[in-house]
């Protein structure tokens, strides 16, 4: 008899529809049993489509008794007690409202739920000019005839984003909401929990100078699971995806294809200890069985763009295993943000370590990078028809073809704008800049970016016992080593190449891969910086 799957919720964030369908669900409800029983103001920052959204749908079910919904999960005898005591709930979803609006439709839309509020449990209240009044006199009137009010509030950060690089609209924006948070924190001792979610800590909103009393428990180790799958979650809740995946030859064993799925959407860490998957990338994958970037290809990529473009950031090469202060992810706004910290906020970041003061950054998975460079080919370098420049450079890799790919490679480098081939730099009195051609960085990385652009593991200055190999590049087939050098013109492109060769041997950089039994191949990558072509 053929066995039938469970449901997966794609896009599903409604605890009480997921819980009616029989989808999938990963028990979280003893962490929020937890956070219920241990504290009344709380704060968690996520970046988007990780589980927020679900987490304040669950919440509320909880708070509302809702016993039927919780059978079998953690919480069932907590929530099994909660109704008998309930308590009025006030939800509110900042990504629900248009953020193409003005501050004052920002301010009617939170009118419009205050009243709804009041009219629920039915007290009396009319709209005030300030949303922030309305609320006072609502949560006022429905405290002395319901009593405490839980407040949960998802997105709170979405108008602000949505509009972060339209900075008139964003700061009425802010101002708007320091006022509404202003009155919040004035209601508590009409509120009984406070549970507050976002992507950023941004302080001039007002919820976190206003709202000081709140818990951040963003990085808090006891909720490092708290949204993303583990791996014995992943092994347990969706153990019979992973044996379609077998059966349908998406890889030869378990073994096999834990690695890959680990490999591809592992590593997210907020706490620097616990490693979580993407639920909304491990959904994907077991709805499709292929092994994408859907994080990237389902969301915006705007912002992060944009803040590229403004911070002129070349590659993403460089924030591989950044060493930062402990305090770099302190609430801040975004204007204020380093770029590893707005990095971090966002997602492409992630903990991979953590010691006292020192946090150390790194790509949580081949996911994030692969799509992080497939952003920079496309919107940072315009380098167009990128697809089908890829399955080239992918057929050349898996060949061994080195001169296949330095021709593909030269594709790519006649597209990017001249300025993106000048690297600026201060000069003496701080009021100008000179500029120099791009060190073997700039092209390292470039040809990087296309590499795991087109799903390559490339690796870029690879460690041995004696330096620093520029490019490895490891596939089932075969082991390829790329140095880089530069060549001012072409009558030092023949002297570069041998330079290349003497260091590749001399260095020893082929010394870890003598015993690899598929074969293994350098080249010298001359770039001749006059013409801006790569010559082998």
């Amino acid at each position: 008899m053929k066995r039938t799957l469970p449901t997966l919720p794609l896009g599903m964030a409604n605890f009480q529809l997921l819980r009616e369908d029989k989808s999938v669900y990963v028990d979280k409800t003893h962490l929020l049993q937890k956070i219920v029983t241990e504290g009344r103001w709380y704060f968690l920052s996520r970046p988007r489509r990780f589980g927020k959204s679900l987490t304040i749908s669950t919440l509320e079910a909880m708070f509302q008794g809702k016993t039927e919904l919780f059978s079998g999960l953690a919480a069932e005898s907590w929530v099994s007690q909660q109704n008998k005591q309930i308590t009025p709930i006030f939800s509110l979803d900042f990504s629900k409202f248009d953020s193409n609006g003005s501050a004052q439709s920002l301010n009617n839309w939170l009118n419009r739920k205050a009243l709804a509020f009041a009219h629920e449990y039915h007290v009396a209240a009319c709209a005030e000019a300030s949303c922030s009044e309305t609320l006072d006199t609502v949560f006022e009137r429905v405290a002395q005839s319901q009593g405490p009010i839980t407040l949960l509030i998802d997105e709170y950060d979405s108008p602000i984003l949505d509009n972060v690089f339209n900075a008139n609209k964003a700061h009425a924006f802010r101002t708007l909401l320091r006022s509404f948070y202003k009155v919040i924190k004035g209601s508590g001792k009409q509120l009984s929990f406070v549970f507050i979610t976002g992507v950023s800590k941004f302080t001039k909103t007002g919820i976190f100078s206003a709202l000081n009393n709140l818990n951040d428990i963003s990085m808090n180790q006891a909720y490092g699971a708290l949204t993303g799958y583990t791996q014995a979650e992943l092994e347990k809740y969706f153990l019979p995806f992973l044996e379609k995946a077998i059966t349908q030859k998406v890889m030869p064993d378990k073994a096999s294809l834990l690695q890959k799925i680990r490999n591809y959407y592992d590593g997210f860490s907020f706490d620097g200890f616990t490693k979580v998957y993407n639920p909304f990338s491990i959904l994907n994958f077991f709805d499709k069985y292929t092994f994408d970037n859907f994080w990237y290809e389902y969301g915006s990529m705007t912002a992060i763009e944009n803040y590229f473009k403004d911070h002129n950031i070349q590659s993403p090469e460089k924030y591989h295993l950044v060493h930062v202060d402990s305090e770099m992810i302190a609430p801040r706004e975004l204007e204020e943000t380093t770029p590893e910290s707005f990095l971090f906020q966002a997602g492409y970041l992630t903990i991979a370590q953590r010691k006292e003061n020192e946090l150390i950054l790194d790509y949580p998975n081949q996911e994030v990078f692969n799509a992080l460079s497939k952003m920079f080919l496309h919107k940072i370098y315009q380098i167009p028809s990128y697809n089908e420049l890829g399955k080239k450079i992918w057929e050349a890799v898996h060949l061994g073809d080195l001169e296949r790919i330095a021709q593909e490679y030269n594709v790519a480098l006649a597209s990017p704008p001249y300025h993106d081939f000048l690297e600026k730099k201060a000069s003496s009195n701080h009021d100008q800049t000179q500029s120099t051609r791009c060190d073997e960085s700039f092209y390292r990385a470039l040809l990087l970016m296309l590499l795991r652009g087109c799903g390559i593991q490339g690796h870029g200055e690879v460690p041995t016992c004696r330096g620093r190999s520029d490019v490895l590049v490891e596939c089932a087939e075969r082991i390829l080593l790329i140095e880089f050098k530069l060549a001012k013109s072409e009558k030092e492109i023949a002297k570069k190449r041998r330079e290349g060769e003497e260091q590749i041997l001399n260095s020893d950089y082929l010394a870890p891969y003598a015993t690899q039994t598929i074969p293994v191949r350098y080249g010298v990558f001359v770039v001749n910086t006059e013409k801006r072509q790569v010559f082998l």
